[in-house]
């Protein structure tokens, strides 16, 4: 089975509390694992204050689906209003190896 990385990386708003962000976050997991196509997601934080958002799709038109839902969905706006815009980035790729849980 092919399946497509999506790879949002972005910094939180000067003053956010990492906690907040994360919580914000997960409260986004009911929607995005509704999506077609969703297999697994995974957030991070870098001692940089990078995070990346990890979600993995079973095609790259159901991550560009969601991608453009998510923009959308009114559950996701607090999320998003934590998230300084112009610092972030989303590529996909596909994945060539996946270790099992």
């Amino acid at each position: 089975m092919t399946l497509v990385a999506e790879i949002v990386t972005f910094r939180a708003k000067a003053g956010a509390d990492p906690a907040a962000v994360a919580e914000a976050a997960g409260q986004t997991t009911d929607w995005v694992a509704r999506q077609p196509g969703f297999v697994a997601r995974t957030l991070s934080l870098a001692e940089d204050g990078t995070w990346t958002d990890h979600v993995l799709w079973r095609s790259l038109a159901a991550a560009k689906a969601a991608a453009t839902g998510f923009m959308a969905e009114p559950s996701t706006a607090a999320f998003m209003a934590l998230i300084d815009g112009p610092s972030a980035s989303m590529t996909h790729a596909q994945v060539l190896l996946r270790q099992p849980d």
